[in-house]
Order: structure tokens, then C-alpha cells, then sequence
């Protein structure tokens, strides 16, 4: 790995699986879609951890702000502040992004001061940036969890920009049916299952978390704050 790829880190930023169930019920009941968001963790951190940069992974009530976008601006400054000159966001509702796609992100990303994976509803499944384009202000204010986001975020860095192709988030049931034929087909057979049981249906989750590097450490700490926001 080249020395400026060393400075440069990945930043899960996710819901407890349970509260991206409450806002996202995706396959019939809370204790289904909660599963599938636990698969959908699991997915995100394996494509991540194989790509051999430093992972960060905040989640529920590590996160700090009042809102969306003062919780992932929070979220990129703390990584700043270990000494990272890049840092990449994910999240885990776009299942088709690989290892390979945020390899790409980060070999643009030294040469660009933003990086932009785009969704087809006008949001953004990926957000990489140089710490020098980074305004916490700027960035928190953003139109965040509207169809505009992706024009404002490609506003902030003006030319310094560089886009990955389109994908797509899961947000509507209807969403992972019609592209799940665009996936893995070892992840395609699990959501597959879990998406095609019926209401109350019971799962058993196998999941265990890999040992990872979570900000506990910077005492990062979340306000109650309004479901789905």
C-alpha cells in the first residue's frame, strides 16, 4: 500500500440495526428488517476490511449532533483529529459497493479534495475527503436526506471533484427487489431468504462483530435525538 494510502481511512457511519428497522422496514417485520440490516453491517465491514485501510466505525449512540448532518460532520472530524489527511464514508445501504470501489475512492481521493459515489435518487452512497476540503460548518448544513444532496456536495469542492459511477441505496422494499440481481450472488442468496419471509417471522442471527476500531475512545457521545433523522 503507497505511503499516501496509509493516510487515508474508511468511516462506517450506521444506525443501531434496530432503529434503521424502525425507518426502513424492508422485509415485513421490525425483527426481519433488523436482521437484514445486521447482514447488510456485516457485508459493508468485510468489503472494507479487505481493502487494508484503517476502518472507523460509529454507530447509534457514538454519533454526536442534533441532527443528520451535524452527527457524520462530527463523525469525519474525530478521524481528522487522529491524523488522517483522507477520510471515506459509507454507510451500509448500498449493498452492490466493493472493496474494489473504495480502492478506487481512495486513489482519487489523492488527487481530488472530494470524491462522490452518486445514487439514482439524487443522494450519494459514498462521500470521500481531503481534510483540507473539509468545512465542518458547511458540511453539517448541508440539504442532507433530500433529493438535492448530491448537487450541494459537489458544489463544496467546486472543480476538485471526482464521481464514481451511479449506484443505488436501499430504502423501499421495492428497491432491493428490483436490484438484487445486481449483487454478490453468496449476498444475494442471504437477502433473498431474508427479504421473502413473511411477517413475524423469526431469525436467528449467526452474526458476530469483527474486532475493529470503534471512537468509544473520544468520548463520543450522542443527545437523544428524533427517530429517522
Amino acid at each position: 500500500m503507497s505511503t499516501q494510502l496509509q493516510s487515508t481511512a474508511l468511516l462506517l457511519f450506521l444506525r443501531n440495526e434496530q432503529d434503521e428497522a424502525r425507518c426502513k422496514p424492508l422485509a415485513g417485520s421490525q425483527k426481519a428488517s433488523a436482521a437484514l440490516f445486521r447482514r447488510f453491517n456485516r457485508y459493508a465491514i468485510q468489503q472494507a476490511r479487505r481493502t487494508g485501510l484503517p476502518l472507523f466505525v460509529i454507530q447509534g449512540d457514538q454519533q454526536v449532533g442534533a441532527n443528520f448532518g451535524e452527527r457524520l460532520a462530527n463523525a469525519y472530524q474525530s478521524v481528522f483529529e487522529l491524523g488522517y489527511e483522507r477520510v471515506i464514508a459509507i454507510g451500509n445501504d448500498c449493498p452492490e459497493l466493493n472493496a474494489g470501489m473504495l480502492l478506487q475512492a481512495a486513489g482519487k481521493l489523492e488527487q481530488h479534495g472530494l470524491v462522490l459515489g452518486p445514487t439514482q435518487d439524487g443522494g450519494a452512497y459514498l462521500i470521500g475527503l481531503q481534510r483540507s476540503a473539509f468545512d465542518r460548518a458547511a458540511f453539517a448544513n448541508l440539504p442532507w436526506q433530500t433529493d438535492t444532496v448530491y448537487e450541494a456536495l459537489e458544489a463544496l469542492a467546486d472543480d476538485a471533484v471526482a464521481v464514481l459511477s451511479t449506484s443505488f441505496d436501499v430504502d423501499r422494499p421495492e428497491t432491493l427487489r428490483r436490484q438484487l440481481w445486481r449483487l454478490p450472488v453468496a449476498l444475494r442468496r442471504v437477502l433473498s431468504c431474508l427479504i421473502g419471509q413473511g411477517r413475524g417471522a423469526v431469525f436467528q442471527s449467526h452474526w458476530r462483530p469483527f474486532h475493529l476500531v470503534f471512537l468509544r475512545s473520544l468520548g463520543l457521545r450522542a443527545p437523544p435525538s428524533p427517530p429517522c433523522l
